[in-house]
């Protein structure tokens, strides 16, 4: 039951909140299961309209390593970025409202899922309005939308300074990404898949097992802590529930770096794409990749049989192995007949020129992710 607390504000639990928007992937039924709300990916959030001059939320944070960054939303802009505090504490999304004015509030996670913190989770368990306030009804979002990549989906560089190289939480914003701009323009409800670092058949130190497909069917799998795998990250994801419009992959980038870096070595075996004397990539290798977009795109089409799929690349030039990225699509279209899959090629990084167009840790900054998702606008403008 809802209760009242101190300076007038009445707690409501997520459960007990009738009209609230989850936006990430999740366990199926989450918000009607008197459990906190986990917010696994980067971009996950939840979103509230509130009759209100003042909105709380209880959310709970731990890690060892990297820190939770969250974002606020109102009526969809960003007024605050903060990194939140470990335990469980109550944060002000907003305040100094008329008591009858009516704002849409979204809390979103800005930092990634981090696959090497085992102890990192975010929960949102309560929120707090007016005591007399008022939850109204959320407008439902008839497209939805599915991003699935690598850092540039999740937003690495986008904050920090254009010196900055050090690899932490802060640089991290999923909120400024292609992805969040593309779904906001489109009115549409969106999840986020992404690992920085991560690819296709290789991580960007030619790691085997940093690699997206294996995941891909799960809530959140690459998070295996004790407390990630209680709060279900491991678990099947329910697509039936989704039923995604579009699904745009971008992966490859890290691919492409691995054939420039050192081989990693397991249990004494050394795992390398390959490069030629000459520099070129050893065809076996770059052929792997082709045949890894080949059968991930078939295990996306397995689970979303209805939507429009769309391989992309272009911000970071790989003129090396860019034509293998379109050789695995055309070889699965080819193979399965899907007339509803395409390749997308966007503007490349090399149009920032001043430093506020360019991102920290020598990643895309805001410029490439705007002319980013004005392409990814267009393109599903033309099937709606």
């Amino acid at each position: 039951m809802s209760k009242t607390l101190n300076g007038n504000l009445k707690e409501y639990k997520i459960s007990e909140i009738p009209y609230i928007r989850l936006m990430g992937r999740n366990i199926k039924g989450i918000l009607q299961s008197g459990k906190p709300v986990p917010l696994f990916w980067s971009a996950s959030c939840l979103e509230v309209k509130a009759k209100s001059s003042e909105v709380w939320a209880l959310v709970e944070t731990d890690y060892s390593v990297y820190e939770v960054w969250l974002t606020v939303w109102i009526n969809g802009r960003i007024v605050s970025r903060f990194m939140a505090e470990k335990g469980k504490n109550w944060i002000c999304l907003c305040r100094g409202f008329s008591a009858e004015t009516v704002n849409t509030v979204r809390l979103m996670r800005d930092t990634q899922a981090m696959s090497e913190d085992p102890d990192q989770i975010c929960l949102v368990h309560s929120l707090a309005i007016d005591d007399g306030g008022a939850f109204q009804s959320v407008e439902k979002k008839k497209l939805k939308i599915e991003f699935v990549g690598d850092s540039l989906t999740s937003g690495e560089g986008l904050y920090g300074n254009i010196s900055e190289q050090q690899w932490i939480s802060t640089w991290i914003s999923g909120s400024k990404t292609y992805a969040v701009r593309t779904a906001d323009a489109l009115n549409a409800d969106f999840s986020v898949v992404s690992q920085c670092g991560w690819g296709i058949v290789s991580g960007w130190n030619n790691n085997i097992q940093t690699i997206i497909p294996p995941y891909y069917e799960q809530i959140c799998g690459l998070c295996k802590g004790e407390k990630q795998k209680k709060l279900g990250s491991t678990e099947p994801f329910d697509f039936s529930a989704v039923k995604n419009d579009f699904v745009f992959i971008y992966l490859g980038a890290n691919d492409y770096g691995a054939f420039f870096n050192p081989a990693w070595v397991q249990n004494g075996k050394e795992y390398k794409l390959r490069q030629n004397p000459d520099g070129s990539f050893v065809e076996e290798d770059a052929m792997k990749v082709a045949y890894a977009v080949k059968d991930f795109l078939k295990v996306v089409r397995k689970n979303n049989p209805d939507s429009r799929l769309c391989w992309l690349w272009g911000t970071l030039d790989m003129p090396e192995l860019s034509p293998y990225l379109e050789k695995g699509v055309a070889m699965y279209i080819e193979e399965t007949g899907d007339k509803k899959t395409d390749i997308l090629q966007l503007p490349s990084k090399s149009l920032e020129k001043e430093d506020e167009d360019k991102g920290s840790r020598d990643h895309p900054g805001p410029l490439s992710h705007k002319n980013a998702s004005e392409k990814l606008i267009e393109y599903c403008r033309k099937f709606l």
